[in-house]
């Protein structure tokens, strides 16, 4: 393969976003009391997701601020139970950037194929649209900061992931050539149209197997899939 700079996706992609929140949100369910707002944790989480979903992609366009993201997804799930209190709404959104950042599961077999790709001498990138106060102690408590030369955050660069001013940033930073290049992520919209109007070869990883018409250069239901071919 030509490729020599690998940029990474973080949440869902290497570091287990799924997991990780929901073992931290069933914390904070508990420590908040929320069963007397919700049935259940189940109803509470059946809320949440669809309004955080929304949000975030409002967010990566550029279209609401950061704390609408943080704080609003908690807010307007408490308000749709009844509960509306924006107070407690921000101190559940910080006890759960902090306390989510220190869970420390990762997608299966990732360890094991960054090892392999940086004994293959490949260069090795994070791009994220993750908030900054949470991936790096992300990526440090799970023992992936060390396989990385570069973390690139949106924050930091101020735009999101697709826009093509990301991608450019991530590359030019990286001292890299496009067809030397490569974006693994499991985000169609962000990371693999985002890559590919950029003109960056893409594998897009899609553990469920979810049908979509998409063209892309490479799909892998697993990362070890990655060891294979790369």
């Amino acid at each position: 393969m030509p490729y020599k700079h690998l940029f990474f996706d973080l949440d869902h992609t290497l570091w287990d976003f799924h997991n990780n929140q929901i073992t931290t949100l069933k914390k904070l369910f508990d420590t908040y009391q929320l069963n007397r707002f919700f049935n259940s944790f189940d109803d509470f989480f059946a809320k949440y997701m669809p309004i955080n979903t929304s949000l975030w992609h409002e967010y990566q366009h550029g279209r609401i601020p950061k704390r609408e993201v943080k704080v609003g997804r908690f807010h307007q799930t408490f308000s749709q139970a009844g509960f509306d209190d924006i107070a407690v709404a921000e101190a559940f959104a910080n006890d759960f950037v902090s306390g989510n950042s220190l869970q420390t599961g990762v997608i299966p077999h990732a360890m094991e194929v960054l090892d392999y790709l940086k004994h293959k001498k490949y260069h090795l990138y994070i791009i994220t649209n993750g908030f900054r106060e949470a991936q790096h102690t992300k990526m440090e408590k799970s023992g992936l900061t060390r396989f990385f030369e570069r973390i690139f955050i949106s924050e930091d660069i101020g735009v999101s992931k697709p826009h093509r001013a990301f991608f450019e940033y991530a590359v030019k930073s990286a001292n890299a050539r496009k067809k030397e290049s490569l974006v693994i992520g499991d985000s169609l919209e962000n990371d693999i149209k985002g890559a590919r109007e950029f003109g960056i070869d893409q594998v897009y990883f899609n553990p469920e197997k979810t049908p979509h018409e998409e063209t892309i250069s490479k799909e892998i239901s697993s990362l070890k899939e990655l060891m294979e071919w790369l």
